[in-house]
């Protein structure tokens, strides 16, 4: 070999080493990151454009194209979640700051598998592990607005209240009261999460000592109700300051009081089930799940806003809060959608219970009635785990432990309650939550 072309050689191998270790650092932050891309449609299953949603927890947003097409990329390694980011909405011509998102997200497509949702996050949203290298293609999120009214405070001469603290009681299936913000015209903005559109509304506005109380309606086609008006009893110049706080009464007294339950003679408490063990404390800790889109679209169908099922994805189970007239109806309604009443097996299914359908009174699917104090589910699962409340939290019941065959899940930190025919909490149940097991589960797979 001769001594020019020892040299092109070797200016050739520097050439080629140069270039590896240039591009080595770029092909290395490649495999760090991940992408993940699809579509926001409407309920018709339309593209909506100009559409924004963010991946948290890294601060992320995408804002659809006119296909409704969304992207995001440079995805680190580790879990994020499809957020609806709180953005302002147009009335009359001007934006209106809204500390909540104007819509919600129903469901996720994911390949062949969906998730559906019933409620914004943190509650009912759907995690992904992104690992390094990973590129979720033709993603499927659809939307539909939330639930909601608006209304205008206004005084007596026609003055709107306006950027001012007031205090809301929205009257429906129950009784709620929250405080609200009026807007620079005296508009705010109540959403609904009960998801009925059947169920008729009362609202109640107070402010220093002046209030104001709307008519019963019920909400439009679109689950909104946008043009309430609430006149206060006087003007800017009758308001008085608040009088001070009353001493709080107990939770049984106001059951009594709304349910006109005469108050019970001081006799002895009846005995509870052996099996009742009293009230069981769950932990307050944080935890971390693990979360796996596992349900086929074909496998949980939605019929209307008010048959939604959601998915666990800790389980794979599926569950629908319903109303229902009594524990038998609750059960009939199960029978008909191959489901039973829910059966609660350790202390994260009932925290996501509660995070997803809220505090109420809701028919469980736990019994005594076989054999006196062996509590178990009506599904056939085995009791691996209780959450007796304390029996002095509600009103003293007439009745033995040995005609209280069923339970309820309660208001109170989701605490059950054995109750029988007669009872305060039978005769107030309204809810049930139902849960079908027969899905399958699997997880999606990753588009390389």
């Amino acid at each position: 070999m001769n001594r020019l072309n020892f040299v092109h050689i070797v200016c050739l191998i520097g050439i080629v080493v140069s270039f590896s270790v240039i591009a080595s650092p770029a092909c290395i932050a490649e495999e760090k990151t991940g992408t993940l891309s699809g579509v926001v449609l409407d309920m018709k299953g339309k593209p909506i454009s100009g559409f924004s949603i963010s991946l948290s927890p890294i601060f992320q947003i995408s804002k659809t194209d006119a296909k409704g097409a969304f992207t995001f990329t440079d995805i680190p390694a580790g879990r994020v979640q499809i957020l609806i980011p709180v953005q302002p909405f147009i009335e009359n011509e001007k934006p209106v700051f809204n500390p909540e998102p104007d819509d919600q997200i129903v469901s996720i497509k994911i390949g062949d598998i969906t998730i559906y949702q019933d409620r914004h996050p943190p509650f009912g949203g759907t995690t992904f592990s992104v690992n390094p290298g990973s590129h979720f293609k033709n993603i499927v999120v659809t939307v539909r607005p939330r639930m909601r009214i608006r209304a205008k405070v206004i005084f007596k001469d026609g003055k709107p209240l306006t950027n001012t603290s007031i205090r809301l009681i929205v009257q429906s299936n129950g009784t709620s009261s929250s405080g609200v913000t009026t807007d620079f015209e005296g508009h705010f903005v109540h959403y609904l999460d009960d998801d009925d559109i059947e169920t008729p509304y009362i609202v109640s506005v107070k402010y220093k000592g002046l209030s104001a109380k709307s008519e019963r309606f019920q909400l439009e086609e679109n689950g909104r109700y946008d043009d309430l008006v609430l006149t206060l009893d006087g003007n800017a110049s009758a308001t008085v300051a608040t009088q001070s706080a009353r001493p709080r009464e107990s939770l049984p007294n106001i059951l009594r009081k709304l349910t006109g339950t005469p108050k019970p003679s001081d006799k002895p408490a009846p005995v509870q089930p052996p099996a009742q063990p009293g009230r069981v404390s769950t932990s307050s800790s944080k935890t971390t799940t693990e979360i796996r889109p596992s349900v086929p679209a074909e496998k949980i169908q939605r019929s209307g806003k008010k048959n939604t099922w959601a998915v666990n994805p800790m389980n794979g189970h599926a569950y629908k809060k319903i109303r229902c007239g009594s524990l038998k109806d609750a059960k009939n309604r199960a029978a008909a959608e191959g489901a039973s009443l829910v059966a609660i097996n350790d202390a994260a299914e009932q925290k996501w219970l509660l995070g997803l359908f809220g505090n109420h009174l809701y028919w469980i699917g736990l019994s005594d009635a076989e054999k006196e104090g062996e509590w178990v589910w009506q599904n056939g699962e085995p009791l691996t785990y209780t959450n007796w409340g304390d029996k002095h939290s509600f009103p003293r019941s007439t009745l033995s432990s040995e005609e209280k065959d069923s339970a309820v899940m309660t208001f109170v930190n989701g605490q059950w309650h054995a109750v029988g025919p007669g009872d305060l909490l039978w005769r107030t149940t309204r809810y049930a939550i139902l849960e079908k097991a027969d899905v399958s589960d699997s997880s999606p797979a990753e588009e390389e």
